[in-house]
C-alpha cells in the first residue's frame, strides 16, 4: 500500500500546474506591484520593491554571507574575477601579494564612487569575493573593453580578467574618452553577471545612483541623467550586450535565492532574464507580466504541490513593524493557496518580531501551519540568522535543521528555551492530495491553447499556440496530443 502512494504522489507531482501563481523561482508574489507597467514607471516598481536591504556587516556579515551566496560545488569560494583560487569560505579576507594569496570584497560599484555608506557599502548582491591581488589590479577603474594592442593590456592566470587601454570605439563622448585611460574587463562568462549586478543597482538606488560620481565613478554614472537612466549611455550600451551575450544560469539564479535569504531582497534582472529589455531596451512599451510570462498570475484556481510563503508583515496583513506592540497582539495569521498561517506569542512568551522581510520565533513562539485539503509533505525555511543555535522543533514529521517532512494537515514550529531568536524569511512548501487529473485523447480542434494549459515541466502555453504531440495539463486534467 505505501508503495503505491508512492506512484500516485509521482503522478500527482508531473501532472499539477499552481496551486498560487507566482513569479519564476519561487517568488511567489514577490514582484506583482510591478504587473503590468513598462519602461520608467516598471523601473520605479521595481525600485518600490527591493528597496532597503536588509544588508549584513561589512566584516563578519559579508565573510559568513559568502558561504551561503558564493559557495562552488568544490566546496572552495567562487571567484569572480580569477579561475586559479581555492579559498575556503567564512575564511579571513586580506589584500593579496599575489593572485591566490587571499581573497577580499569587491565593491563592483567602486566604494569611492558613493562615499564608502551604507547599505551600498555591504550590499552583497553588489560586493562579491574576487581575488584580492587582482581586485587591487582593477582599482577603480570603470568596467570596460581592452584593446586588441596586446602590449597596452595585462591580464590574471590563464587570461582570465584584463585591464589596461579601452577599445576604441566604445561609445563614450568626448569629455569621458580623454578621462578613461584604463578599464578592467572581466571575463565572458561572468560578464552578464556584472551587468545585471549593475541593472539591479540603478534600480535598487534608484533615488540616489545618479550621485555615484566621486572620482572615476563621474565617467559611469551621470549626475546629469535622470533616476530612470543614471548610468551614462557608453556604460548602458555596453552593460545590454554584456547580459544578452552572457545569459543568466543556474549559478547565478542560486545566488540570487541565497541573497535573498541573507539580506531579504532580490535582483529582478535574474529573476526575470531579459527584464532589462522592457526597462530600457527595445521592449519598454510592453507591459510587464511578473507570473509565468503569459498571464498577470491571478490564476489562484489552478493545481500543484509546491509554493513559496514570504513571512513578512504584508503576508499577515499587520500594520506593525518591528517588536510586538505592548498589550493586545498575541497572534496574527495569513492565508495563501488554501494554506493558513499562523504566528502566536504563546502561552507564555514575551516577544514577537515583524516586519517587511522577517518575522522572528523567540521561546514559547508557535508558528502554525493548516492546510484543509490535502497533506503538507515538506517545509524548507529560509533562515536569515539564528541567535545562539537554537534548535526547530515540530509537532509531528521530522525536522533536520530547517528542514520538515512528513504527511500532515497541521503542523506546528517552536524553538529551544533560552535567549535569541530564529529569524525566518519565507518558506518553500510542497503538498500532495491535489485533485487527480483525467487523462483523455484530444481531438483535432483542441490542437491549439484555448485556455490554462502546461506542460509536465509546469511551464504555461501561450495562448493560440499549436500544442504539439504530447502530455499537457489543462484543468487539472491530463490532455493527450497524439
Amino acid at each position: 500500500m505505501k508503495k503505491r502512494y508512492g506512484i500516485v504522489l509521482l503522478m500527482t507531482l508531473m501532472l499539477c500546474g499552481s496551486l498560487w501563481a507566482q513569479g519564476p523561482n519561487g517568488t511567489g508574489k514577490y514582484y506583482k506591484a510591478a504587473n503590468g507597467k513598462s519602461g520608467a514607471e516598471l523601473k520605479t516598481a521595481m525600485y518600490s520593491i527591493i528597496k532597503n536591504p536588509n544588508v549584513v556587516t561589512y566584516g563578519n556579515g559579508l565573510k559568513m554571507g559568502y558561504v551561503k551566496t558564493d559557495t562552488r560545488p568544490d566546496g572552495y569560494l567562487r571567484d569572480f574575477y580569477s579561475n586559479v583560487t581555492h579559498y575556503v569560505p567564512g575564511s579571513d579576507m586580506a589584500a593579496g601579494q599575489y593572485e591566490g594569496f587571499n581573497y577580499n570584497r569587491e565593491h563592483t560599484v567602486c566604494q569611492s564612487w558613493f562615499g564608502s555608506v551604507p547599505p551600498m557599502y555591504s550590499d552583497i548582491v553588489m560586493v562579491i569575493p574576487t581575488d584580492g591581488y587582482i581586485n587591487s589590479r582593477r582599482n577603480n577603474n570603470p568596467f570596460g573593453e581592452v584593446t586588441d594592442q596586446e602590449a597596452q593590456v595585462k591580464t590574471s592566470e590563464n587570461g582570465y580578467s584584463k585591464w589596461g587601454a579601452p577599445l576604441r570605439g566604445l561609445l563614450y563622448p568626448d569629455s569621458i574618452a580623454r578621462e578613461v585611460t584604463t578599464v578592467f574587463e572581466p571575463n565572458d562568462e561572468v560578464k552578464g553577471d556584472i551587468a545585471r549586478i549593475y541593472f539591479y543597482m540603478a534600480t535598487c538606488y534608484e533615488d540616489r545612483a545618479r550621485s555615484f560620481t566621486k572620482g572615476t565613478g563621474k565617467n559611469v554614472f551621470n549626475a546629469e541623467g535622470t533616476a530612470y537612466e543614471p548610468l551614462h549611455p557608453w556604460v548602458m550600451d555596453m552593460m545590454m550586450r554584456w547580459a544578452a551575450m552572457d545569459p543568466v544560469d543556474s549559478i547565478e539564479t542560486a545566488r540570487n535565492d541565497s541573497v535573498f535569504v541573507v539580506q531579504g531582497n532580490r535582483n529582478p534582472y535574474v529573476d526575470y532574464p531579459g527584464l532589462e529589455d522592457y526597462v530600457w531596451g527595445d521592449r519598454r512599451d510592453e507591459p510587464f507580466v511578473y507570473g509565468d510570462g503569459s498571464d498577470d498570475g491571478d490564476d489562484d484556481d489552478e493545481h500543484s504541490t509546491s509554493g513559496t510563503i514570504l513571512l513578512n508583515n504584508e503576508f499577515f496583513g499587520v500594520d506593525w513593524t518591528g517588536q510586538r506592540p505592548s498589550g493586545g497582539v498575541t497572534q496574527m495569521k495569513g492565508q495563501k493557496g488554501g494554506i493558513t498561517v499562523t504566528y502566536a506569542k504563546g502561552s507564555s512568551g514575551q516577544s514577537m518580531f515583524c516586519n517587511n522581510q522577517q518575522i522572528r520565533l523567540y521561546k514559547y513562539n508557535e508558528l502554525t501551519f493548516t492546510i484543509s485539503d490535502g497533506e503538507f509533505l515538506s517545509m524548507d525555511f529560509n533562515v536569515l540568522r539564528n541567535d545562539n543555535h537554537k534548535e526547530f522543533f515540530a509537532t509531528n514529521g521530522t525536522v533536520d535543521g530547517y528542514h520538515w517532512t512528513g504527511h500532515s494537515n497541521e503542523v506546528q514550529f517552536t524553538v529551544t528555551d533560552g535567549n535569541g531568536n530564529v529569524q525566518l524569511a519565507s518558506v518553500d512548501i510542497t503538498l500532495s492530495g491535489m485533485p487527480t487529473a483525467v487523462e483523455y485523447v484530444a481531438t483535432e480542434s483542441q490542437h491549439t491553447v484555448r485556455a490554462a494549459t502546461y506542460d509536465l515541466q509546469g511551464r504555461r502555453i501561450m495562448e493560440g499556440s499549436p500544442l504539439r504531440p504530447g502530455i499537457y495539463i489543462r484543468g487539472g486534467r491530463k490532455i493527450i496530443i497524439r
